[in-house]
């Protein structure tokens, strides 16, 4: 029997300690059944809240699946221990989106919009792989046959999609800036003030109007301290990661070196 209350007592917020009932939930099944259960895609903050509750429950094992190693989305498949991994069925489908983009340029934004139009919920998408001639979506296995019959568009394009094998995913190159700078300490506003461009009063109202995400994580507090690893990200506005410190400069400030993604 699972001890919910005590499982989630680590878990201070709403969003999280839902997350962690709906695992908790899952992990049930799989113990009782000796089934095969599935979250829908989770981002890395989602994933490290699942993790923690499904490492403390003894007998079952676990895989996590996007597509590709360093896809940011990803499923939780969990299992009983005594399954093989490699034996467990996938729970994604590859497609590959084909239109005329010559002639109206598309971006993420609309490959997402298109396909939530039909009616799919966000959690069910995992990464969008943006070509210039073409896109590469991640979605959950259990909608393929949906989006195959009703994805016609995207931004007014006709388009064609196939499934496609995890081997022919074709990873874009990531654009990075490095940013080397100095702070006067390691406030978040203060770091993502550098990163971006901005001044720390615009940056203060982004952060506290839900605008800012700190490793993934919505946070409200402009004072919130930051630490080398840590990845800030603004909507519609890309990601900085801290990358490295550097020490003190000679008027006492923080030698930071950041990596903008964009």
């Amino acid at each position: 029997m699972l001890d919910k209350d005590t499982l989630l007592s680590h878990l201070h917020n709403e969003e999280e300690r839902l997350l962690g009932d709906f695992v908790l939930d899952k992990i049930k099944m799989v113990l009782e059944r000796k089934s095969v259960e599935r979250t829908n895609f989770l981002n890395p903050h989602q994933r490290n809240v699942a993790l923690s509750l499904i490492k403390q429950i003894n007998g079952i094992n676990y895989l996590e699946e996007g597509g590709y190693k360093k896809a940011e989305r990803k499923r939780i498949l969990v299992f009983p221990d005594y399954l093989f991994p490699d034996h467990i069925e996938s729970s994604i489908s590859i497609i590959k989106v084909e239109g005329n983009f010559n002639f109206k340029e598309v971006t993420h934004k609309d490959f997402l919009g298109a396909i939530l139009g039909l009616g799919i919920k966000r959690e069910m998408v995992g990464d969008i792989l943006v070509h210039d001639e073409y896109a590469q979506m991640i979605i959950a296995e259990e909608i393929f046959d949906f989006v195959e019959l009703n994805f016609k568009r995207v931004n007014e394009v006709p388009i064609e999609i196939s499934k496609i094998k995890k081997d022919d995913l074709v990873i874009p190159t990531r654009h990075t800036k490095e940013i080397p700078t100095t702070v006067a300490s390691m406030r978040l506003d203060a770091v993502a003030s550098s990163g971006f461009g901005d001044s720390r009063n615009k940056i203060s109202r982004d952060i506290k109007n839900n605008r800012v995400k700190l490793n993934y994580k919505v946070v409200t507090d402009p004072a919130s301290e930051v630490e080398v690893g840590d990845l800030i990200s603004i909507r519609n506005r890309g990601r900085v990661e801290i990358d490295e410190k550097r020490g003190l400069s000679n008027k006492g400030r923080i030698k930071l070196l950041l990596k903008r993604y964009t």
